[in-house]
């Protein structure tokens, strides 16, 4: 199967978060060890990067923005750019840069049937875990279709080119207040008028991390589903 996968940043994760933990380096090392080593890096407001890494520099897969276009506007770009350089990879994923996630991860996500019609939020935010328990849901569900995160997003290449043409993602930055930011509620409204939904994962695939938000938003909830970062994701599928 092939993958075009990113990871969206900004300089104030370079280094440390509360308490000196490692925001981005965490981050990348925890999606390598899921299968997704060496994404392409997408840096808002800055020309380089620190030494520690400067590997995704030096085998050319990094995107610069030297001027900030702020979070609406470097999500759509960089998915826009993932399409642009693979616009014929079967699976897309565009993450952020606060979070860790299972082992295999990737080889998991091959392993499931993809939805059709949907897409993939591998962040299983509180109010959406709510609706397993309630359903007794396993594994992949329709979420409340609110669009809570946009941590890790994954599409196909179908939903991600609607997602791309839709007037209402091309007229989301008129908004002067929210139309840079809200990235997943901005996902969600425009590919539900499409009839595309948003479908979550019992347990939770990730764990934000990031407790400071990079846009001033109160803190994530942690995930209430979630297994830990030994946990390898494969054994799901006979769990």
């Amino acid at each position: 199967m092939k993958w075009s996968y990113g990871v969206t940043t900004v300089p104030r994760r370079f280094d440390s978060g509360p308490g000196n933990e490692p925001i981005l380096p965490r981050t990348l090392e925890s999606l390598a060890k899921g299968g997704f080593d060496k994404p392409w890096l997408f840096v808002d407001g800055a020309t380089s990067l620190p030494p520690h890494l400067s590997s995704a520099v030096e085998e050319k897969r990094v995107t610069f923005r030297a001027q900030p276009i702020r979070t609406h506007g470097n999500w759509i770009l960089s998915i826009y750019e993932l399409y642009i350089r693979e616009p014929e990879a079967d699976r897309y994923a565009l993450f952020q840069d606060d979070f860790v996630t299972y082992l295999n991860l990737r080889q998991y996500l091959e392993a499931c049937p993809y939805p059709d019609k949907g897409y993939w939020n591998c962040y299983t935010f509180n109010s959406n875990h709510t609706l397993a328990e309630r359903g007794g849901f396993k594994r992949w569900y329709e979420s409340n279709q609110m669009g809570r995160g946009a941590v890790a997003l994954v599409f196909n290449r179908d939903v991600l080119m609607t997602l791309l043409s839709t007037r209402y993602m091309v007229e989301r930055p008129i908004d002067p207040h929210r139309g840079w930011r809200a990235v997943d509620g901005g996902i969600v409204t425009a590919l539900k008028r499409e009839g595309v939904k948003e479908y979550v994962h019992n347990p939770s695939l990730v764990q934000h991390i990031g407790e400071i938000s990079s846009m001033g938003n109160k803190p994530h909830q942690s995930a209430p589903a979630w297994k830990g970062e030994s946990f390898n994701a494969l054994d799901l599928l006979t769990s």
